[in-house]
């Protein structure tokens, strides 16, 4: 099969969507190269201009470029979009689309111009993917179509990465809190640092390490150690992962959610708020407090700090369930349902 994948998000995209593409792309080429040969389309008119861009992003493997524009004379099977929704609707392929939530149906002012693309690949693509049964379901309400339209396929996680040097120093952080997404409500950044106002009250010495940084609106808490990182790559993501004393994960609308598996994978305590598709991803294997609720989020982190035990049960727990979860599964189930459109 030749299978043009909407590539025109990927440069720059190291999200959970990016790493969902990313590592689908990878297990295909290493594994599957008789079953499927993957071209990028990109929106680039000039594509010799852009092309190693877009190769970077892909470890260097050298696949092959073409425009949207010109995708018609590039001998095509079918085409993939993966970044939620149909961001170009000029095709007669047979076409795939993976919808990774309904954020933007369900969440106050995020991004609700983009409603228009979900519901062109409900009216373009004769497969639809989405990431978990609740997104399966939250989709199918608000894009009018028979829940059995959306196939749900979760995202994997990679066998945790051996240490090696990094320049952060881990160390110096410790004990710390981690928060790994974006600084969105929509995540609940806000409930965590309030929450973080409650846990210094009993561990002044906690950091809150972020991997972002917060905008200047975001209300600081006091007198609570706070490290804004920013972007961090998969080294130094692992490396946090290791030392943390918990991962943090109080999301108030997650299709996914990625994060709390990759942290279970290292051993690190989850705690998560019990919203959306959480319970579905986590199991078992974390600690989970009402959404919207600082004081709950941080006893339950409290605990973690206080209570060995408790702490030790949840690094236990979190390896073997996280472990249920591989990109190759993701990679194989993801290539039958695109076969299955062609």
């Amino acid at each position: 099969m030749r299978l043009g994948g909407d590539a025109w998000n990927l440069p720059g995209d190291h999200r959970g969507i990016g790493r969902y593409l990313r590592e689908i792309l990878r297990i295909w080429r290493e594994r599957h190269r008789k079953r499927i040969e993957v071209t990028l389309v990109v929106p680039e008119w000039h594509t010799w201009t852009v092309r190693s861009n877009y190769l970077r992003e892909v470890d260097g493997y050298p696949y092959r470029v073409v425009s949207r524009a010109l995708h018609a004379r590039a001998g095509l099977d079918a085409l993939w979009f993966p970044f939620n929704g149909c961001s170009w609707t000029n095709f007669d392929l047979p076409a795939i689309a993976t919808l990774h939530d309904a954020s933007n149906f369900v969440v106050p002012d995020y991004a609700p111009e983009t409603a228009a693309i979900f519901r062109a690949a409900a009216e373009k693509c004769g497969v639809l993917l989405t990431v978990s049964h609740f997104a399966q379901t939250e989709l199918a309400r608000e894009l009018a179509v028979p829940p059995e339209r959306l196939l749900p396929i979760a995202p994997g996680v990679n066998p945790p990465r051996a240490p090696e040097p990094i320049a952060l120093d881990v160390a110096a952080l410790q004990p710390f809190v981690l928060y790994v997404g974006a600084p969105e409500w929509r995540k609940g950044i806000d409930t965590l640092l309030d929450a973080m106002t409650f846990l210094r009250q009993r561990h002044p010495e906690v950091t809150l390490a972020l991997t972002n940084t917060l905008p200047d609106t975001a209300k600081l808490p006091a007198n609570v150690r706070l490290a804004q990182l920013g972007f961090v790559d998969d080294a130094t993501l692992a490396a946090l992962y290791r030392g943390c004393a918990v991962l943090a994960f109080p999301s108030r609308y997650e299709g996914f959610g990625l994060p709390v598996l990759e942290a279970m994978s290292y051993g690190a305590p989850v705690v998560c708020s019990t919203a959306a598709s959480l319970p579905e991803v986590a199991g078992d294997a974390a600690a989970y407090v009402p959404v919207n609720d600082p004081a709950a989020l941080a006893a339950a982190m409290q605990t973690v700090l206080d209570d060995a035990a408790y702490a030790n049960d949840l690094r236990r727990r979190g390896p073997p369930h996280a472990a249920t979860f591989t990109w190759e599964a993701t990679a194989e189930r993801t290539l039958a349902a695109i076969e299955s459109a062609t």
